[in-house]
């Protein structure tokens, strides 16, 4: 079995549509980026979109005069600051401003976070030693053949980069995959036009994959697209900061068939477009939608799997699979419906753990976390539940425990994320090629397991990834001869 199925039964594929083309402008010296988070300048978001459309022809029309059908962030006040990229990174770019609308929403602050910080977090050129052998110290993804700014990526990795190391005291809260509109997409639940209109009012901006450059064009005055084959050419990344039921069937090159668009925030400055904004019919299929919170409710983190290469799958649809299903029948249902998967992971460090940071594969999949004292010892918290999307998500204690050495055990349906080991062949890519990158995992015996039965199973045991029913799968795992530590992340009040 391809390892491209397997991602299609884990559900990746809504994750992995985000990977993006295109980079940031800014510092393009690595020195310069300090890991903590480096203050960036932009000028104040805009505070109402009446000076975005201005020189624009009011005899034709006028966006969000009816309130009953439009809404947009900016009006509200939660606008983020009009970015402008270079060749990469838009990915990163996309995130920062949905954080920011999310965390200015949610707490009336406008947080200072440098998408160029993120970038390095995940992509760095290695050094080497004296003989000119590259050195691996940290776990992220290395390469020396272009610059980390020329590179896409995903929502996988820039919650990899802030889920466990805060930048400017912020933690990744949530990664929520909202779903696919207007479009039905393997993995992704389908959404409706009010699902997403209600995200970006719960959320704030959300992101959204797009090609923005087919079919996107001034019409009337009005920098618009109507992208009927989104979902085959995606390659860059925006975020839906409003939207009005009104907007004109006509104002697209190719015209559509209802009224109403999305207000797009793009990340190319704001000489693009309409002063960095432009519209999106309703018509578009959008594949992939995700929102981004940030927290600074907790003062450090720690996570041994911090970038998930993949999944591990129950043995019931280990069995399902065996048995000659097809996987592109398997249903997020299969999944929230199977067997629990149980992992653990035991962690070192003494403090009042507060919450557990956990990825779901699918929406309402059942979970329960334990906090064992030492080595598998008594337990001294419990909780259980389900998220409404498949993400990343934090769990909150009733109420903090202290800790010194404990172990987490996750009880999840399903499949489960784990962080694989180092290869030399992970695929990146620039706007204009395709490269090679070592990514670097650091498991060690010992500290991750799975439940086989009654046994607990080390993930460096040579024989796990047989007995996980992955033999003949052909995955990652299989080449890199392990599965990694499970991306598991405590929080410490």
């Amino acid at each position: 079995m391809k390892s491209s199925t397997i991602r299609k039964i884990a559900c990746v594929l809504a994750l992995a549509n985000l990977i993006s083309v295109t980079a940031v402008t800014g510092c393009n010296n690595k020195a310069a980026i300090d890991p903590s988070g480096t203050p960036e300048v932009t000028e104040e978001p805009a505070k109402s979109v009446t000076g975005i459309f201005a020189a624009i022809g009011k005899d034709y029309y006028v966006p969000f005069q009816n309130p009953d059908h439009s809404y947009c962030t900016i009006n509200e006040g939660y606008g983020a600051p009009l970015r402008e990229q270079g060749i990469g990174g838009c990915y990163s770019y996309a995130a920062v401003t949905s954080m920011q609308s999310n965390y200015l929403q949610k707490s009336g602050e406008l947080i200072d976070i440098n998408p160029i910080d993120i970038i390095y977090r995940i992509y760095e050129a290695p050094e080497k030693d004296k003989d000119g052998q590259p050195q691996y110290p940290r776990e992220k993804f290395y390469l020396d053949t272009v610059s980390p700014l020329d590179l896409g990526g995903d929502a996988l990795r820039v919650t990899g980069a802030l889920c466990a190391d805060p930048l400017n005291g912020y933690l990744i809260s949530e990664t929520a995959v909202l779903g696919a509109y207007n479009v039905t997409v393997k993995g992704t639940p389908t959404i409706t036009i009010d699902d997403v209109k209600a995200a970006i009012k719960n959320h704030g901006a959300i992101c959204l994959g797009i090609n923005y450059k087919k079919d996107c064009k001034i019409v009337n005055g009005f920098y618009t697209q109507n992208h009927p084959d989104n979902v085959e050419d995606m390659d860059h990344i925006a975020t839906i900061v409003g939207w009005d039921d009104d907007f004109p069937a006509d104002c697209f090159t190719i015209p559509a068939s209802q009224n109403g668009a999305w207000l797009v925030q793009n990340s190319f400055g704001p000489f693009w477009g309409n002063a960095g904004y432009y519209w999106v019919s309703y018509d578009t299929p959008l594949p992939n939608l995700i929102s981004y919170s940030v927290t600074r409710d907790y003062s450090s983190a720690i996570s041994y799997g911090k970038f998930p290469a993949g999944t591990i799958i129950s043995t019931d649809v280990v069995a399902m699979l065996e048995g000659g299903k097809d996987p592109e029948t398997i249903t997020l249902e299969d999944i929230s419906d199977s067997n629990d998967l149980t992992i653990a992971t035991v962690f070192e460090k003494k403090g009042n753990v507060a919450a557990i940071g956990i990825w779901t594969t699918v929406p309402d999949q059942p979970y329960t976390i334990e906090i064992l004292d030492g080595e598998f010892g008594k337990v001294l918290a419990s909780t259980s539940g389900t998220f409404d999307t498949w993400g990343y998500h934090t769990v909150k204690l009733d109420t903090p425990v202290s800790v010194k050495k404990f172990t987490v055990v996750l009880k999840i349906a399903g499949e489960y994320f784990f962080e694989g080991g180092p290869s030399d062949s992970i695929r990146v890519s620039t706007a204009i090629r395709k490269t090679e990158a070592h990514y670097e995992a650091k498991t060690k015996p010992g500290r991750s397991f799975v439940k086989i039965g009654e046994e607990w199973v080390d993930v460096t045991d040579p024989t796990l990834i047989s007995r996980l029913g992955k033999d003949e799968m052909g995955d990652k795992f299989k080449a890199a001869g392990t599965i990694g530590d499970p991306c598991i992340t405590v929080l410490y009040k």
